[in-house]
C-alpha cells in the first residue's frame, strides 16, 4: 500500500499539482483571496479560488524574477503595477455605466445593502489577487515578517466586520491553518550540532500534526460569551461625512426590499433613544408584493414628498370619544352602528408620549412610531410621507406619538370590536352631519379629517387589490382565520395570533429555495424571520378586507442608560441587528396601527450559533485526525503482515531479494550494505548465521538449495528477535538516562 502511494505520488499529474499549488506562500495568498471573494460573491467562490491558484502560480514566478533581477525587476514590477491598475480602472468605468453607484461607494457599503455587480466584483477580484499575492510574497520571501502576514490576514476579516457578519467557520479554520503552515515554512533554523535534522517526511508529518492540533483545540474549546460595549470603537470608525455620502448614494435601493434587508447580526449602534416604552419604529413602507418575494413602493404613499405640517394625526381616543358622544346624542345613529350600550361612555385618557432619538451618523431618515403626532425639535428641512416617515439631516430630534397599546386596553377594545371597514366611512360621514347640525364645529372637523383618512385607506386597499399579487391559498387561509369575525380589530388580532398558535418558528438560518415566496412560508416551511411574518400578515389582512401596508424599520427594545446624547439622557439603544419588519393595519375607529406577528426567536444558551458551528467543525477535524493517527499507527503492522504473506508466494530468488531489502531498511542501514554486513549487524540479537549465508548464495552465487518456506520462516524469526532486542535497548537507554539525572542531581546538591 505504501509503495503504491509512493508510486502514485510520482505520477506526472500529481507532480504537476504539487508544483502548481504546493508552495505554502502561494497557498496562503490563495486562501486570503478565497475568503475575500466569499464575502463578495459566495456562490462562485470555488471558481474564483481555482482561477486564483493558476494566477498566483504565475505571479509567484514573476515575483521570483523581480526579486532576482534587481533594478530590471523593479522596472518590470512597476509596469505590471500600472498595467494592472489601468485594467481595473477600465473595468470600473465599464461597470459604472450600468450600475447606479460608484465603485468606491460600492466597496465601502456592506454587500447586503447593494445589488450584485459582476463588473465591480471582477475588478475587486483582480485588486485582491494583485495586492495579496505581492504582499504575502514580500513578507515571506523577501523580508520575513510574520507580524505583517498576520495584519494581512485581518484584511478579509475586516470585510466581514464592516457588515457585522460572521466569517464561516470552515473559512476561519482554513485561514488560520494556512497562516501557521506559512510560519513553519518560513522558520529559520540555525546550524547546530545538537539539532538533529530529520527527513522531510517526518518534518511534514510533525507540522501537519501541529497545525491540526491547533485548529482542533481552537475550534472545540468553548468560547466565553463576552458582552462588550463597542460604542466608542464603532462610532470612532464611522465618520458622519462618509456615512452621509454612503446613505445618500444607496438611497435609490430603498425602492424595493426583500428579506436580505431585514437580517443583520451587527452590533453597531445606530441610535440612542429616550422613551417610556419599547417601540416598533418605521423608516419606510412598501405597498406592492411580487411573486419573486420582494416589496416595492407606491410613490404617493411610501416616499416622503411633502412639507412637514403639525399635527400629523388626530388623537385616536378623541376620535373614538367623538363617535360615542354622537351615539349618545342620536339614538338612531347608535342603534344603526351597534353602539347603544356604549353611548355616552367616557373613555380613559390616551397618553401622548415623547420619543427622543440621537445618532452619531446624521442619518437622513428618522425612525418614528405609527401614530406619530408632531416633530418637536432637532431637524431642519423635514419632509414626510402619508405614512409619517421623516426625512431630514439630523443628529438629535424629539417627536410625540400616541401609543398603540391604547387600542388593546380592556375599556377600548370592546368599542373597537363594534366597528368594521364595511360601514365605517358612512359612520363618520353621518356623525359629521350630526355634529354640523348641532353646531359642534370642533367635532365636525375631527370627524371630517378621520373620514378623509378612511377614504384614503379604502383607496389604498383598492389599489393593492387591483395591482398586487394574489394567492388562492392565502385567500382561503385568511377566510379560515377570520371566520365568524366582523370587526377590523378582531380580524387583525386573530391573524397576529395565528403564527404563535400554529407553531411557526423564527429561524434566522433558514435558507429559502429558489422561487420560494410567502405562499410557501404559510403552507410548507412555517419558518422565517420578521420579513416573512410581516409579509404574511400584510397579505392575510388585505385578503380579509383590511387596508394594510408593509413597514420596515427597527425594533427598539434593548435598554441602555446613557447620558449626554445631544445633551439628553437615553434609556434605549438601537443597533443594526434590531432592523425589523412589521405590518400596519387600518383599524376602524382608531386609524393606522402597528402589529407584531413575528414569533420570539429561540436563542441558545451555550454561545452563538456560529461558535457551535465552529465547534462542530472542530470535532469533525478531531475525528479525522484520530482516524488518520490510528491508521498511521496500525500501518506498519498491516504492511508487515502483508509482506510476510506476499513473500510466501514468491520464488526463493525474489523472496531473498525482498527480505534483504526490508531487513536492511528495518535496521536503518544504507543501500550499500552487503548481506555479510547485515549479518554482522544482526548478530547482536539473531544467532541464525546460516540464514545470511543462504541469502548470500542466492543473491550473489549459484546452485542454492533454499526454499521459500525456509527463508520466510527465518525472516519471521529475525523480525521477532529484532523487535525484542530494540525494545530492550530502549528500556536500557531510559534507565541509563534516569541514572544520569540522579547523579547530576546529587552533584548539584553537593
Amino acid at each position: 500500500m505504501w509503495d503504491t502511494l509512493k508510486k502514485a505520488a510520482q505520477h506526472p499529474a500529481v507532480q504537476f499539482l504539487r508544483k502548481l499549488c504546493g508552495d505554502p506562500v502561494q497557498a496562503y495568498a490563495v486562501f486570503l483571496v478565497m475568503t475575500c471573494m466569499y464575502y463578495y460573491h459566495e456562490d462562485w467562490t470555488w471558481l474564483y479560488t481555482i482561477i486564483a491558484v493558476f494566477v498566483s502560480f504565475v505571479l509567484m514566478r514573476f515575483y521570483d524574477f523581480v526579486a532576482k533581477k534587481g533594478f530590471l525587476g523593479s522596472i518590470c514590477y512597476l509596469v505590471y503595477l500600472f498595467a494592472g491598475l489601468y485594467g481595473v480602472n477600465m473595468l470600473v468605468t465599464i461597470g459604472r455605466t450600468n450600475y447606479p453607484i460608484g465603485f468606491g461607494v460600492w466597496f465601502l457599503t456592506p454587500q447586503s445593502v447593494v445589488d450584485f455587480s459582476p463588473i465591480y466584483t471582477i475588478a475587486i477580484y483582480l485588486l485582491m489577487i494583485g495586492f495579496l499575492t505581492s504582499a504575502v510574497y514580500y513578507f515571506a520571501k523577501v523580508r520575513y515578517r510574520m507580524t505583517m502576514q498576520f495584519l494581512i490576514m485581518l484584511i478579509p476579516l475586516s470585510l466581514y466586520a464592516k457588515e457585522g457578519a460572521q466569517m464561516p467557520a470552515l473559512l476561519v479554520i482554513i485561514l488560520l491553518a494556512s497562516y501557521f503552515l506559512l510560519m513553519v515554512y518560513c522558520r529559520q533554523i540555525r546550524e547546530n550540532k545538537e539539532v538533529r535534522r530529520i527527513s522531510s517526511f517526518h518534518s511534514g508529518l510533525s507540522v501537519a500534526v501541529y497545525v491540526a492540533a491547533f485548529s482542533i483545540l481552537a475550534a472545540i474549546i468553548p468560547k466565553p460569551a463576552i458582552t462588550a460595549d463597542r460604542e466608542f470603537i464603532d462610532n470612532a470608525m464611522a465618520y458622519s461625512t462618509i456615512s452621509d455620502v454612503l446613505m445618500s448614494a444607496i438611497s435609490m435601493f430603498t425602492e424595493t426590499t426583500d428579506n436580505t434587508g431585514t437580517i443583520s447580526n451587527s452590533a453597531r449602534t445606530l441610535y440612542y433613544a429616550n422613551s417610556p416604552e419599547a417601540l416598533r419604529l418605521r423608516t419606510q413602507t412598501f405597498t406592492y408584493y411580487s411573486e419573486d418575494d420582494s416589496w416595492s413602493v407606491l410613490e404617493s404613499w411610501d416616499k416622503p414628498d411633502q412639507p412637514y405640517t403639525a399635527p400629523m394625526t388626530y388623537k385616536p381616543q378623541t376620535l373614538l370619544q367623538a363617535i360615542l358622544d354622537t351615539a349618545a346624542e342620536d339614538a338612531d345613529f347608535a342603534e344603526t352602528y351597534g353602539l347603544t350600550e356604549f353611548a355616552g361612555e367616557t373613555l380613559p385618557e390616551q397618553q401622548e408620549n415623547e420619543l427622543y432619538l440621537y445618532t452619531w451618523y446624521g442619518f437622513r431618515v428618522l425612525p418614528s412610531p405609527t401614530r406619530t403626532n408632531a416633530l418637536q425639535s432637532g431637524a431642519a428641512n423635514v419632509t414626510i410621507s402619508a405614512t409619517n416617515a421623516f426625512q431630514a439631516n439630523y443628529r438629535g430630534a424629539a417627536l410625540t406619538y400616541y401609543p398603540d397599546t391604547y387600542a388593546r386596553s380592556s375599556s377600548v377594545l370592546p368599542v373597537l370590536e363594534q366597528l368594521s371597514q364595511d360601514d365605517y366611512s358612512m359612520l363618520l360621514l353621518e356623525a359629521s352631519t350630526i355634529a354640523e347640525e348641532a353646531g359642534n364645529t370642533e367635532r365636525e372637523e375631527l370627524l371630517d379629517a378621520a373620514y378623509d383618512e378612511a377614504i384614503d385607506a379604502d383607496l389604498y386597499h383598492f389599489r393593492t387589490l387591483l395591482d398586487d399579487w394574489h394567492s388562492d391559498a392565502i385567500d382561503a387561509l385568511a377566510e379560515e382565520i377570520t371566520e365568524g369575525l366582523t370587526s377590523d380589530i378582531d380580524k387583525a388580532l386573530a391573524i397576529e395570533r395565528y403564527f404563535t398558535e400554529q407553531g411557526y418558528l423564527y429561524d434566522a438560518d433558514y435558507v429559502k429555495a429558489e422561487g420560494e415566496n410567502i405562499e410557501d412560508f404559510l403552507t410548507v416551511s412555517h419558518r422565517g424571520v420578521c420579513y416573512e411574518f410581516a409579509t404574511a400578515m400584510t397579505l392575510l389582512c388585505r385578503s380579509a378586507g383590511l387596508p394594510t401596508r408593509f413597514a420596515q424599520g427597527y425594533n427598539m427594545n434593548q435598554m441602555y442608560n446613557a447620558t449626554d446624547r445631544g445633551g439628553r439622557e437615553t434609556n434605549y439603544v438601537i443597533k443594526e441587528r434590531d432592523a425589523h419588519a412589521f405590518p400596519e393595519v387600518y383599524i376602524s375607529g382608531y386609524g393606522w396601527m402597528s402589529f407584531e406577528p413575528t414569533v420570539a426567536s429561540m436563542d441558545t444558551e451555550d454561545g452563538t450559533a456560529e461558535n457551535q458551528i465552529v465547534m462542530q467543525w472542530g470535532f469533525v477535524l478531531l475525528g479525522l485526525l484520530l482516524l488518520t493517527g490510528g491508521v498511521y499507527l496500525l500501518l506498519p503492522s498491516i504492511r508487515e503482515k502483508k509482506f510476510r504473506k506476499d513473500i510466501t508466494k514468491m520464488q526463493p530468488e525474489a523472496c531473498a531479494a525482498a527480505m534483504f531489502c526490508r531487513m536492511r531498511k528495518m535496521r536503518d542501514l544504507p543501500d550499500s550494505t552487503t548481506v555479510r554486513e547485515l549479518g554482522e549487524d544482526s548478530a547482536k540479537f539473531f544467532a541464525d548465521a546460516p540464514l545470511f549465508a543462504e541469502l548470500d548464495v542466492i543473491l550473489y552465487g549459484t546452485g542454492h538449495t533454499s526454499t521459500t518456506e525456509r527463508l520466510s520462516k527465518g525472516y519471521v524469526t529475525w523480525q521477532e528477535q529484532r523487535a525484542a532486542y530494540e525494545k530492550e535497548q530502549r528500556k536500557l537507554a531510559r534507565e541509563a538516562k534516569k541514572a544520569r539525572k540522579g547523579t547530576n542531581h546529587e552533584l548539584d546538591g553537593n
